[in-house]
């Protein structure tokens, strides 16, 4: 019988055989042993190790084994910081985070690493940098020769008082208004926790800049993809000084209603088999500067 850490009592071991040894203690058994699995993944891509060297505190001179408790936890569903008061004596996560037969940490202990250590500036950095590896790694493997960002800003409700809750009249509810940027398949490059009630493009630039110098020179083709809340001069210029193919809705106005009111009519006949028709407009000639951030609109009518 393996020990897992279980305290030892008397055994009985008969006679006629030594090596059988018998006892009335149940195996310590896991329901999660997918944190092997964490465990084997983060080994090989080094992603959480290199924070021991960016994280300072006086308590500990290492906290590599409470943050890694503490991501394992939340990517095995457990989010709630009460759960390690039962989770820290599984004995897969116990082998995961390297604590073998020690107990690892409660929700006192995870609470102050989150406040104390991951709360400021050089923990947000070290957390930014952890996730930079993890996506860095996983691009380089896809050998990808286009990049598309695609961002995006959400709603994250909130029901107390926290430090950046607002109330947001766009989705009617209090919350923060995080932005994320994501690959085209959905691999994250990037978040931002944000107050409620911040504009969706609210400290754009400042976001995309680092990604723009981490990855521009990894790729052939490198695109941006945003929603009319980022239909800004400032970015098409940005975009444009970078070499960046941008893709950007225009959020309705009058001017714009009137130049593709005319190409909207349905055509006389029966519409094509196919059912959708499209027509492509230039009006890179029909507009000022300011007022167009791509060159032709696509539309599509039945």
């Amino acid at each position: 019988m393996l020990d897992s850490g279980e305290s030892q009592k008397e055994v009985i071991r008969p006679d006629f055989n030594r090596a059988i040894m018998i006892d009335f203690q149940g195996a310590k058994i896991t329901s999660d042993v997918g944190f092997f699995l964490l465990r084997e993944i983060d080994h090989r891509l080094k992603i959480i190790d290199p924070m021991q060297d960016c994280l300072d505190d006086l308590r500990s001179p290492s906290h590599t084994k409470m943050v890694r408790q503490r991501v394992y936890q939340i990517a095995a569903g457990y989010e709630d910081c009460n759960d390690a008061d039962f989770l820290r004596i599984d004995p897969a996560l116990r082998l995961a985070i390297g604590k073998d037969q020690q107990v690892g940490a409660g929700q006192s202990r995870l609470s102050r690493l989150e406040n104390d250590i991951l709360g400021n500036a050089v923990g947000l950095q070290a957390l930014e940098a952890t996730l930079t590896r993890s996506t860095g790694i996983l691009l380089k493997r896809k050998n990808k020769k286009r990049l598309i960002i695609d961002l995006d800003s959400t709603e994250d409700p909130a029901h107390g008082k926290q430090e950046g809750v607002a109330y947001n009249g766009h989705f009617a509810k209090n919350c923060f208004h995080p932005l994320f940027g994501f690959t085209s398949e959905g691999d994250c490059l990037g978040a931002k926790l944000r107050p409620g009630n911040v504009h969706s493009a609210d400290g754009v630039l400042e976001f995309i800049k680092p990604m723009v110098e981490r990855y521009r020179d990894w790729f052939k083709l490198f695109w941006f993809r945003g929603a009319a809340a980022f239909a800004k001069p400032e970015i098409y210029e940005y975009c444009e000084e970078q070499h960046i193919t941008y893709f950007i809705r225009l959020p309705a106005n009058e001017n714009l209603d009137k130049l593709v009111g005319p190409h909207l009519n349905r055509p006389a006949g029966r519409p094509p088999k196919s059912g959708t028709q499209v027509k492509t407009i230039d009006l890179h000639s029909q507009v000022t500067r300011g007022f167009c951030c791509i060159p032709s609109i696509h539309g599509g009518k039945k």
